[in-house]
């Protein structure tokens, strides 16, 4: 019987737990995105171009009421946060329909577009369901808070 107990305290603590990634997928870092100039450019590139410093990153679509809610935590965060480094991916439906969205979207930062959207290598790895999606990655690359879906506390606590 204490083995049974035991087990079946093992399995629900086990079967809980959340994937939570510190570093990003070969796989994923390798997928191509758009710049606003629509040029290519990798997840990779991006990250590396901003190494050694913190990093907010935001999956989000600019048609996405939910998402257009949430730049306003997203503007206070930067107020709060001016040196991180802020990435925002877009999952839009297509590349002309992001880059028209962009003028209504008043956040600053740096902004990619995933033609691959959710169904991408990075979209698999980032599990991404819903959106927005939130993410810290520190100035080692590292992979802080792997999901949120609003900005938080959780976020705060790991950009101080």
């Amino acid at each position: 019987m204490r083995f049974f107990l035991l087990s079946l305290v093992l399995l629900t603590l086990t079967s809980c737990a959340v994937f939570q990634p510190k570093n990003f997928a070969t796989e994923a870092l390798q997928e191509e995105l758009l710049t606003l100039d629509r040029n290519p450019i990798s997840f990779q590139e991006i990250l590396n171009n901003n190494k050694g410093k913190k990093k907010f990153i935001q999956v989000f679509a600019t048609y996405c009421p939910v998402s257009q809610d949430s730049f306003d935590d997203v503007l206070v965060f930067q107020e709060k946060n001016p040196k991180i480094e802020y990435i925002f991916l877009s999952v839009d439906h297509s590349y002309f329909d992001w880059k028209r969205g962009l003028e209504n979207i008043p956040v600053k930062g740096q902004h990619y577009y995933i033609p691959k959207k959710g169904k991408g290598a990075l979209g698999e790895f980032l599990k991404l369901k819903t959106i927005p999606r939130f993410l810290i990655v520190d100035e080692a690359g590292k992979i802080k808070v792997f999901k949120s879906s609003k900005v938080s506390e959780k976020l705060e606590n790991h950009v101080q």
